[in-house]
């Protein structure tokens, strides 16, 4: 047990120290405001202005407060540790600093949004103070466990260990299979016409049966899967379509083949389209489509183009009853938006709540490295592996985004399949 020594009570302390001590660092606690002689022998955090007894944390103002507002924020380093300080203070606070990254506190503030309104990677302070690709909040959990056992080396942990999961996004389940008469010939004449020669002759070829669907690759991920032993999650779209939405008719049942097939496998989530960000009875429509077809309820989410804004798109799950979302992540660079490479909670800003959304933040996007770095196969699983690394030493979670598209091995994907297997060969070794 650790003793909390601090003058005050929040939602927000209690959120942190949940987090960071039973989550991460799998310890029980308790918050007192007195402390014994004997007291102040065991291990204590002393969590004051100024503190005096054990394991020392000045305490800044960020946790007891309960609005939002302007938060100034700077890095330094401080040997092996980067800290995070707030509102100009010389002072550390990891819990202030980790409260602060997990809640997504300037996620809530006034920001310029991207071409899809939304949170930019430039705009975080992880991205500006080049620490984007470190699990910050690992770290500094790893330390204060370490500093905790030099007051008391029987103090007995069972903290997090080291995981990967496997999250795929369907978006388009066949290049040209099943997509109907009038999607087919669409696509045939816009391929006649724009004299896209290999892709009019690779159309031609799937239709006729003579070459398999590019994006049908299922049987090949289930392979790879079996033989690295890999958690998979896939989220499925069924909405409608639209400019940014291309998946086939929920009622086509070959795709509704494909969803219960993959359900068996692994285990199927919504992918909700982009339309229901501006349609809020779309997410409530096409989650109950995907109910239907597997006939079970439906309680992970992913946001189709990673579509995000707090807290309402968290609101909007919460209130659908999905309880995992794993959209916490950028598609533009890589790393670790929240700080952490760990499940955590959706702490609501908005109401001061601490919710049972689990987020699980995602570190690595196919998209990223060739598309947004302008890396090659090789590069990205260099960088892949330095992440690897980093997660692997503070025993986080490894989680990536993939879609069918990028294992096809066609187009602007030809060649990067052995990314993908590099990833799970790492993990697993």
């Amino acid at each position: 047990m650790v003793l909390v020594y601090t003058e005050f009570e929040s939602e927000r302390l209690r959120y942190i120290l949940d987090l960071m001590l039973k989550e991460l660092l799998g310890v029980q606690y308790s918050i007192v405001h007195e402390l014994s002689t004997e007291q102040e022998q065991v291990a204590v955090i002393d969590y004051r202005p100024l503190p005096e007894f054990g394991l020392r944390i000045n305490a800044g103002s960020l946790l007891k407060e309960s609005e939002t507002r302007p938060v100034e924020v700077a890095g330094r380093e401080n040997g092996d540790q980067f800290e995070i300080l707030l509102d100009g203070s010389e002072q550390f606070d990891p819990l202030a600093a980790a409260f602060y990254l997990t809640s997504r506190y300037e996620e809530f503030m006034p920001y310029e949004p991207d071409a899809h309104e939304r949170f930019r990677a430039d705009a975080s302070c992880l991205k500006r103070l080049g620490v984007l690709e470190r699990p910050l909040v690992n770290e500094w959990a790893v330390q204060i466990r370490d500093r905790l056992l030099k007051l008391n080396p029987e103090l007995k942990f069972n903290p997090r260990k080291f995981e990967y999961l496997s999250t795929i996004d369907i978006d388009q389940a066949w290049k040209y299979k099943h997509k109907g008469f009038s999607r087919t010939l669409g696509g045939f004449l816009g391929d006649l016409a724009s004299l896209r020669t290999a892709k009019l002759y690779e159309r031609c070829a799937v239709l006729l049966g003579f070459m398999q669907d590019p994006f049908d690759n299922y049987e090949l991920q289930h392979a790879w899967h079996e033989e690295f032993d890999s958690k998979v999650q896939y989220f499925l779209q069924v909405g409608r379509r639209g400019k940014f939405d291309k998946n086939q008719n929920a009622d086509n049942k070959a795709f509704q083949r494909l969803i219960r097939d993959l359900d068996d496998v692994a285990h199927v989530g919504i992918h909700p389209s982009y339309q229901s960000n501006y349609h809020k009875s779309l997410l409530k429509a096409e989650r109950g489509s995907l109910e239907n077809i597997l006939g079970r309820k439906v309680t992970r989410s992913r946001q189709h183009f990673l579509m995000h804004k707090m807290p309402d798109t968290y609101l909007n799950l919460l209130e659908i009853g999905v309880t995992r979302d794993y959209t916490m992540g950028y598609s533009t660079d890589l790393g670790f938006r929240g700080g952490i490479a760990a499940p955590f909670h959706f702490y609501d800003l908005s109401r001061e709540e601490y919710t049972d959304l689990l987020l699980i933040p995602f570190c690595f996007m196919d998209i990223t490295p060739l598309h947004y770095m302008g890396k090659t196969v090789d590069e990205a699983q260099e960088i892949a592996s330095e992440l690897i690394d980093k997660v692997k030493a503070v025993g986080g979670l490894f989680c990536t985004l993939w879609h069918n598209e990028s294992l096809s091995d066609s187009e602007r994907w030809n060649g990067w399949r052995p990314l993908y297997r590099h990833i799970l060969k790492e993990v697993s070794a």
